[in-house]
Parts: C-alpha cells; structure tokens; sequence
C-alpha cells in the first residue's frame, strides 16, 4: 500500500503529513523491520523491498506522513487492549534503526522499544485502539451456522470494549426521509453521517437485511465515534480494511500440530517486564532479544545440519522438537519455524474462522462506524489469502464482494483498483 500513498501524495490528494490512518484489521500491523535503517524510508525502491504487510504502517510515522492511527480490531483481538496513548518513534542513536518509545508488549516483545533519550529525528503519534462487538455476537458463537436467522433479517448493534451502556438512537428508511440506502446524511454533501439506515444490504450467500430491519449504536459508542471524528474532522485520512478482520487464521496453527506449536511457545514464552520504568523496559527488551538470537542461531544450524551441536539452556526441549519435525517430513523449513516462535509471545496470532453469519454481522458494524466519519481520501484493501493465509482462502471472495458492496453502499461511486493476481497474490495493500 506504501506505493499507493506516495502516489497520493506526489499528485496532491493527500497531504505530506499529518495523515489519520485508519485500520480494520485483526493484527495491529504495527511491527518495525527490526534491522531497517531509519534512512532507508527516504530511499523509495529499498523501502519497498524492506516492509511486508505487518511492519510498513510505523515507518511511514517515521516518515512523518502519519500522525494518528486508529486500530478497530475484531472481537477475538487481544495483541493491544482498548485504549488511546501517544509515543515517539525515531531513529535509534546507537543502531541507526527505527525504534518506539511505546512500552507496550506487543513492541517490547519484539524488542522494537528504545528509551526517548536514544531516539534522534522523533515524530510522536497517537494510536486508538477500539474493538468491534456486534450484537448477537454471542449467540452466532454458539450457532456456527446462523443463516437461518441472517435470511430473517438481523438487528445489528455494535459495541466497543466492555463498559459501554445499550441505549439506542435509532433510524430507519421508513422514519426518515433524508435515508438515502445504507446513510442518514446530515448536509447535501453526505460526506459525514451521524446516523445510520438500512434500506437493504445485499450480500452472497442470501445474507441481506430487509426494509424494516434497524441498524443501531449505543449512546456511548455514538459519542466515542463523534469525538474520534471530531479529532480527525478537518484532517485528510486513509481507510484500510484488510480482510481478515472478518475472518482470521492463525497459518502456523494449520501448518503445525498441537504438540509441536506447544514446544514453539514453550521455547519462545515471552516474560514481561515486571513494571514500566524505563530500566525494566529496556533490560526486558535486551534479553528478549537475547533469547530470539539464541534461538535463531540454532534452528539456522539445524536447518543446514540435522545433526549440529545444540547449545542452548532447552537443548532437550529443541532436540524433542527436531526430531518431531523430522518425523512429519523430510526436509523441514527451521527458518520458517523460527518466524512461527517469534509470534508466540504473551499473545499468540489470532485465530478465528467466522462463520457466514458471523461475517455478515462484522461488515454491518464496519459500515456503521466507517458512517461516522468524513469520506476518506484514499481506501486500501489486503486481502491476506494466498502468500500468507491469515484470511482463508476459501472465504476471501465472498469477503471481498460484501465488503466492496458495503463501501459502495455508503459512498455510491468508488473507483475499485485490483493490484493483485488470483494465482501468485502479492502481500502488499490493494
């Protein structure tokens, strides 16, 4: 997506700085390159070789063309908890990368947090973390195949973190005739929407909501929604939706057995600090960074010699683990191991495969709070299916068209760009 949002800004629709990101997803996406020079953001073609899909959103703070990230994460989302903080990121004095004063685990664990002192060319940031429940959430757990009740129409009510009151301001496109299908627009531009009607929702699958049906949000959420527009209201900002936040697989989980992703997060368990003083913090980081070193340097040996010499405190766990791997194929990829390890830390990867009513109730809460805000500038979609798999594969079209469906819904004319290829999809946001 990096090329995209520099061609917006080359040709002037979005602004070189101060840019609001926001991002639905199931993964924050908010991971550094950890050996990436600080400079190499000024150097567009290293750049683009550099980041992947889980580590390109913070360089671009670094840059200095983000200033306010807002991540609206799925129910079964725990890598960040709810809430709003600011930090640094900059150029770390000592290894000329790009580091974060943010001490949050999710950094921490990867050993991406730097003191401020350290820090050179600092940009700060804001980062909103929200979560998604939609009503009947609970129950569509329970009932792995609701479409029964998604044909019957289904009264959708969204909710963020777990403190929020139920009271409903409600609207329907029979009580109001400024209802125009999915949006009840406060002026004629029809760029902000301060509540949300549903005429009908037409999805695959028979998944659709009738004239009658209601979509509402709570007055807590409806006021937490109006401050975050309030904040970003004269600011250009970005939409991102990667599709997985609608469905999401854990690829080690499928690539693995139980028993062999036990030992990877036996032998990768993250400790954490056990306050937020800067001295913990760091002493943390070095000796987490520590123990992925280790561990990187024996599964490269491994991976060159089935029988190297192992020296490591959990030489009989490794040896276990080898051997099980060994058992399953014959030549198995212990790098690829590794980055599997380096994702078992206080919290592992999300993993949860919604079932079709499940994904209906997610766009219909995405589509109502995306009603609160201004249009965007620019809206960029990953679809995560092929080169990494976190949004099944099986799923990630009838995903794609009711999410498209649903934007053009609210916006009546977008102009849809497909940077992908069906048979060797490239990581990068489309």
């Amino acid at each position: 997506v990096v090329p995209f949002i520099h061609r917006g800004i080359g040709s002037k629709h979005l602004p070189v700085e101060d840019i609001v990101f926001v991002h639905y997803d199931s993964h924050p996406d908010l991971l550094i390159p950890c050996d990436m020079k600080a400079d190499d953001v000024y150097r567009k073609n290293v750049l683009y070789e550099t980041l992947s899909i889980e580590n390109w959103i913070i360089p671009m703070v670094y840059a200095g063309h983000i200033s306010h990230i807002v991540w609206f994460k799925p129910p079964w989302c725990e890598q960040i908890q709810d809430k709003e903080i600011q930090f640094y990121v900059g150029k770390c004095n000592t290894t000329g990368c790009i580091r974060t004063t943010c001490k949050e685990n999710y950094f921490v664990s990867e050993t991406l947090y730097c003191p401020e002192e350290k820090l050179e060319n600092k940009k700060k940031v804001k980062l909103t973390v929200l979560k998604i429940v939609p009503n009947r959430w609970e129950q569509s757990c329970n009932d792995r195949e609701p479409a029964s009740s998604a044909k019957q129409g289904i009264k959708v009510d969204i909710d963020i973190g777990t403190s929020l009151s139920t009271e409903n301001d409600t609207c329907t496109s029979d009580q109001s005739e400024n209802c125009n299908k999915n949006r009840c627009d406060d002026d004629n531009s029809g760029q902000h929407t301060k509540r949300l009607c549903t005429e009908e929702l037409k999805m695959k699958n028979s998944y659709s909501f009738s004239n009658n049906d209601i979509m509402t949000t709570s007055e807590n959420l409806n006021k937490q929604l109006e401050i975050l527009h309030k904040s970003f209201c004269d600011k250009n900002f970005i939409l991102d939706i990667d599709l997985d936040f609608f469905s999401t697989q854990n690829p080690f989980r499928v690539m693995y057995s139980d028993k062999i992703y036990g030992m990877l997060k036996d032998l990768y368990k993250f400790d954490k600090p056990k306050n937020l003083l800067d001295e913990e913090i760091s002493k943390c980081t070095t000796e987490r960074q520590k123990q992925l070193s280790e561990l990187k340097a024996v599964f490269n040996s491994i991976h060159q010699d089935r029988h190297a010499e192992i020296d490591h405190p959990s030489k009989e766990l490794i040896l276990i683990l080898r051997d099980a791997l060994f058992d399953k194929e014959e030549s198995p990829d212990f790098q690829l191991l590794h980055e599997a390890g380096c994702t078992c830390d206080d919290t592992e990867l999300p993993h949860h495969v919604s079932s079709e009513g499940q994904i209906t109730l997610l766009v219909s809460a995405v589509q109502e709070t995306i009603s609160h805000f201004n249009k965007p500038v620019m809206i960029t979609m990953a679809r995560s299916s092929i080169t990494d798999e976190y949004c099944p594969p099986a799923q990630v079209e009838t995903i794609q068209e009711q999410t498209i469906e649903m934007l053009q819904d609210l916006y009546l004319e977008i102009n849809v760009i497909n940077d992908y290829d069906n048979e060797d999809e490239n990581v990068s946001k489309s």
